[in-house]
């Protein structure tokens, strides 16, 4: 006996994902909790001395949540730091936001003065998160593994900010592309002087944002 033919199925149009304001807001506001929560007890308690489970406690989160959210503590304090540089949860990077493509539009004269205030914005946010994760780097190879690959985007971008100076006459003569990268890199992107000069000595991000300024342009800056 020959079996009956089988009905072709019928194609069906692929089933969209399901997605909900309200969930994706609930799930940002876990996502601020915990890297809130992180934060502050990297802070206060270090790096190593921090455990998944504190930073779930403090969040108000399960461990759960916690791991489902942020698979280990190196990939939350990556992302704690990324937000912190960012200033919020997009995926565009410094040297893709309007605010620092707009450097190279400001008047020769004026371009350090704006790149250092933007900095020291950065700085305020960013610096004494960092600072603990250099330090953490030094034990774990997950967060030294982060660090060379923040390095090496943060040199990229600025040769691309160094190469458009240039173009625009904003550089002196005699200082090529790369030396303008590498000057700005060590000057701008270190954080122990604005903590120094923050913290130890007391200065104002203002004050910072105004020596960063004279010694670019002092060093860099068309004569």
């Amino acid at each position: 006996m020959e079996d009956p033919p089988v009905k072709p199925a019928t194609p069906s149009s692929p089933r969209r994902p399901y997605r909900s304001a309200k969930r994706e807001a609930a799930a940002l506001q876990t996502r601020r909790r915990i890297r809130d929560a992180a934060e502050t007890l990297f802070l206060r308690d270090g790096y190593a001395r921090t455990s998944m489970k504190a930073i779930a406690a403090r969040a108000g989160v399960s461990e759960k949540t916690m791991y489902l959210t942020y698979s280990s503590k190196a990939t939350l304090l990556r992302r704690v730091i990324e937000v912190a540089v960012r200033g919020d949860e997009g995926l565009a990077t410094l040297a893709e936001r309007s605010d620092w493509r707009a450097i190279v539009r400001e008047p020769p004269g004026e371009v350090f003065a704006r790149f250092a205030a933007l900095n020291a914005a950065l700085m305020a946010r960013t610096a004494p998160i960092i600072a603990l994760a250099e330090a953490a780097a030094a034990t774990e190879p997950e967060l030294a593994a982060d660090r060379a690959h923040a390095q090496a985007s943060a040199r990229t971008d600025l040769r691309a900010l160094a190469t458009e100076l240039k173009r625009r006459g904003a550089l002196a003569a005699d200082i090529s592309e790369q030396h303008a990268a590498d000057t700005i890199y060590a000057l701008a992107s270190d954080v122990s002087p604005y903590l120094r000069l923050t913290r130890d000595c007391g200065w104002t991000d203002a004050r910072y944002a105004d020596l960063i300024a004279r010694t670019l342009h002092a060093t860099l800056g068309a004569r």
